[in-house]
């Protein structure tokens, strides 16, 4: 086996750009060549999040290094700052233990330096002293003040907030009270202005902050003058109270609204993940943003421990409303559903049923190119039910259309691994199984027959790709495949099918990891016959990002309760 220091220059900059923080960190440790090459990877996506238990990360070693080296602080783009969504994470500020090994004195004369200058931080704020008593949020706000090429920040945090620090430098970047004196330098709101992509409260792990403790200011964020996309979970708690906004006015009330005022921004691109559904509350920053370009909803619902959805949960009448705002500018528009208990298993799933109301009507959205919804939002049948006619509303523009299988019973179905269980199954519950898996069958096939009706009501389209379920048991037949392959080249069409790879590689890690088979011609000089051509997409496809909808798996495959048998 080759030893690094045998290969290329070349190919251990391509290993290391792939590598994640913490084994870059390690490689750096191995020799003097190795960290020189490691040292500009190690810097560019720096993640700084809290996880539960009692260490945090060493944050003030890092801030130390930016402000003592400018070239370092110039090689970070991407920032992850504050709690993790994780069991255990703790609430309110967190303090770094003394270091004996880090000159106190020698930080201090380097955090006034970096912020004498700066009229945003007078020299009676408690920043100084905050990074004296060594608090982790204080080092947060030095570090984003500092860097001058920073592109995307990740900021998460409680409702009992741990980030209050870098909450008000970026409250103050408004100054827009007549008593604030203060204002942001021209520098440092250059500097903030290269941020382009901002994200609150959604964490790598593709969990979803706790009801009772998440919370997010889009407020302040929406401070950020460079900002073109912004991603954020809202928990249903702050959904329900940004349900009594006024338009066009500041709000009176509980510091929990999404946003308190409609101002002009230049947001492109939407994405809020694992969030409950909720048209209204969406409706003032839609206002704010005129250029809307994509919009992504995941929507969720956890009936763990609570009562299940309210009737109409997903109005979909009300979203057609909403949305309505930006249908001159929209071009991606995506929507996902989990409707889930975490508690049970997936054959004692809840069912939507009255739940979901209506059925989206696009035909306004002129130039709407590309659509990512379940079946039954195009249908209005979350019944699955065969007999149902079919006649979606789509827009003459629309080109590419994925068609998801969020709210079937082939949804949420899993391997179960009996062995771990205490117990066997009861015979009521064996054949509850059995019920879940035909029904599960059966949702497959209406999703075959009407993905080929859907095709006869979009003349226009380029392509069309069907997700398959998670659980790698469950599949279209050999024969289904082959008539929609057929079908798709009858019609000029591009087909794919679309295998989430979670549960087929057994990692949480691949939540958003998919593997991609279109259906193509492959020409010669004398015939022309069907191809499959494979790959796999991470992190996004077609502009839709990828990951949707998969809580129910990540805790099902974090507790081992799914069948851990490798399928390619």
């Amino acid at each position: 086996m080759a030893v690094f220091s045998l290969l290329p220059t070349e190919l251990v900059e391509f290993v290391a750009s792939y590598l994640a923080q913490e084994d870059l960190y390690k490689l750096s440790r191995t020799n003097r060549s190795l960290s020189t090459l490691v040292m500009p990877y190690l810097y560019r996506h720096v993640d700084l999040m809290i996880q539960p238990g009692g260490s945090i990360p060493r944050i003030d070693r890092f801030c130390l290094n930016i402000l003592s080296d400018a070239r370092l602080a110039t090689r970070v783009e991407t920032l992850r700052l504050g709690p993790s969504s994780a069991d255990g994470a703790k609430e309110g500020q967190r303090w770094l233990p003394r270091d004996k090994h880090l000159d106190d004195e020698f930080m201090c004369d380097k955090v006034v330096e970096a912020i004498k200058e700066e009229p945003l931080i007078s020299e009676w704020d408690y920043l100084r002293n905050a990074i004296v008593e060594r608090e982790y949020s204080a080092y947060a706000a030095l570090i984003l003040l500092t860097l001058p090429a920073l592109r995307q920040l990740y900021i998460a945090d409680f409702t009992y907030a741990t980030m209050d620090r870098v909450h008000t430098i970026l409250q103050n970047l408004a100054g827009e009270r007549p008593s604030d004196s203060r204002h942001a330098s021209p520098a440092l709101l250059e500097r903030l202005s290269r941020i382009e992509s901002a994200s609150c409260n959604v964490d790598p792990s593709g969990l979803a902050y706790s009801d009772k403790k998440g919370l997010v200011h889009l407020d302040r964020v929406l401070n950020l003058g460079g900002l073109t996309a912004l991603e954020f979970s809202i928990t249903d708690t702050q959904a329900a109270n940004s349900r009594t906004f006024h338009p066009g006015g500041f709000t009176h009330g509980p510091d929990r609204f999404l946003i308190s005022r409609v101002r002009t921004t230049a947001i492109t691109k939407l994405v809020i993940r694992h969030s409950t559904s909720c048209a209204d509350v969406i409706r003032p920053l839609l206002a704010c943003t005129p250029q809307l370009i994509t919009f992504v909803w995941d929507i969720a619902y956890d009936c763990n421990h609570r009562d299940e959805a309210p009737e109409r949960w997903i109005d979909l009448d009300a979203w057609n409303t909403s949305l309505s705002v930006s249908r001159t500018t929209l071009e991606v528009l995506a929507f996902s559903v989990e409707y889930f208990d975490s508690g049970k298993f997936a054959f004692e799933q809840p069912k939507i049923g009255f739940r979901q109301y209506g059925f989206l009507d696009l035909t306004s959205f002129d130039r709407l190119h590309t659509l990512e919804v379940p079946i039954p939002f195009l249908t209005g049948d979350a019944e699955f039910s065969i007999t149902a006619e079919i006649y979606p509303l789509l827009p003459s523009s629309l080109r590419h259309l994925a068609l998801r299988l969020d709210l079937s019973h082939a949804q949420l179905s899993y391997q179960l691994d009996t062995s771990i269980l205490p117990q066997a199954l009861t015979l009521q519950q064996s054949q509850a199984e059995a019920r879940y898996n035909m029904n599960a069958r059966m949702d497959l096939s209406y999703a075959y027959h009407a993905t080929l009706a859907l095709l006869d009501h979009a003349p226009g389209l380029e392509s069309i790709a069907v997700w398959q379920p998670a659980d790698p048991s469950l599949t279209w037949f050999d024969g289904q495949v082959s008539d929609f392959e057929t079908t798709c080249m009858n019609k000029a069409i591009t087909g794919a099918m679309l295998f989430p790879m979670l549960l087929r590689w057994k990692k949480p890690e691949h939540r958003d990891l998919v593997k991609e088979m279109t259906f193509g011609i492959k020409h010669s000089d004398y015939f022309e016959r069907l191809c499959r051509y494979e790959r796999l997409c991470r992190y996004e496809r077609n502009g839709v990002p990828l990951g949707l909808a998969s809580q129910y798996h990540i805790r099902a495959l974090r507790a081992r309760l799914v069948r851990h048998r490798r399928v390619t």
